[in-house]
């Protein structure tokens, strides 16, 4: 097959790319002039085209002749800041674009590929989530500009698959940890706690914010958080590399157009079960704490749907990925990752 990835430089990206380069398939990147990280595709051997997501043109013009669209490209919070103009034309209307690209291939597109994210749900609401999240559970509610640009966009994907049959498969990712990430966590260090609350100035921030300082006691531990009736905080995120499997399972099947799938980890992890470990395996002193005054994490996705519809298969957990992020960083690291086997 002939594959567009826009977005092909990010983390996601370059390893979908690996990975379809490496069955044998023709990958096109699409990426900004003068992306600083485009030096790293030289590496893959893919091919490059140089455009904005803002131009209908030079979005048509790399997606000419492809069989396969994976529309990854988008303003992100990590790469920003951005300004809410630059997150509307690039994230809404670049995938505007990408829809009208995938329409001017007619019979030729055989799948297309939106990358959506949790961040378009509101997951952090008093007492948590107990349920596990479907795909339907949660409204589509935010007024992040990132998140809300990813509501615009499955609303957009929607609308093409019905109006103008675009073979159309939403991708909606948990939080993403790439290789070596999960050691950096934030909110696995208690000096996160310390610097949320560090702004409060009512009676009830400032005391827990004082609470946590004490039990820092100046050195940087881990935590395990809580909800302030004690219950662990739970979290559910997913690997690159599951996101890489879920493309090779998901691509030409027919079954999964014109819906949305969640992707995560194999389950959830909950803070006392992943804290203990990693401070084992980094050799640091962890607290744990009641977070008062706040809307604790605690949620899960079902993915059913996916491991029904295309045979999604995760095998990264929360251990798994610290044991290999910890092998990842004494090998030297980098922004390509090996893909899973079996």
């Amino acid at each position: 097959m002939n594959i567009l990835i826009t977005g092909i430089t990010g983390r996601i990206g370059a390893n979908v790319a690996r990975h379809f380069l490496g069955k044998g398939h023709e990958v096109r990147g699409f990426v900004w002039p003068g992306d600083r990280q485009s030096a790293k595709l030289k590496l893959l051997e893919a091919e490059i085209v140089e455009g904005d997501l803002r131009s209908l043109e030079n979005v048509k013009a790399a997606a000419a002749g492809c069989d396969w669209i994976f529309h990854l490209g988008a303003a992100f919070q990590a790469g920003g800041p951005f300004t809410h103009e630059q997150y509307f034309d690039t994230n809404v209307k670049g995938t505007f674009n990408v829809l009208e690209a995938g329409v001017a291939l007619g019979p030729r597109l055989k799948h297309l590929f939106f990358s959506s994210t949790d961040a378009t749900m509101q997951k952090y609401i008093p007492g948590g989530i107990p349920e596990p999240i479907t795909e339907r559970s949660l409204p589509l509610v935010t007024t992040a500009w990132y998140g809300y640009s990813k509501v615009l966009g499955e609303h957009l994907v929607d609308r093409y698959v019905r109006a103008d049959r675009v073979p159309a498969t939403i991708f909606r990712f948990a939080y993403v940890w790439g290789a070596g990430e999960v050691l950096k966590f934030p909110q696995f260090r208690l000096s996160h706690f310390i610097a949320e609350f560090a702004e409060r100035k009512d009676p009830a921030g400032r005391e827990m914010h004082s609470r946590l300082k004490a039990l820092a006691a100046g050195q940087e531990k881990l935590m395990i958080a809580c909800d302030e009736n004690g219950r662990p905080y739970k979290k559910h995120c997913v690997e690159v590399r599951d996101i890489v499997n879920a493309f090779d399972s998901a691509a030409g099947k027919s079954s999964t157009y014109g819906k949305t799938y969640q992707l995560g980890a194999p389950r959830a992890f909950t803070w006392d079960e992943a804290v203990p470990y990693l401070a084992t395996k980094l050799e640091m002193p962890f607290e744990r704490a009641n977070i008062e005054g706040t809307n604790p994490t605690y949620y899960e996705y079902d993915m059913t749907a996916a491991r029904r519809d295309f045979g999604y298969a995760p095998k990264a957990d929360v251990f798994r990925s610290i044991d290999e992020a910890l092998r990842f960083e004494r090998e030297g690291g980098g922004e390509l990752i090996p893909t899973h086997v079996s």
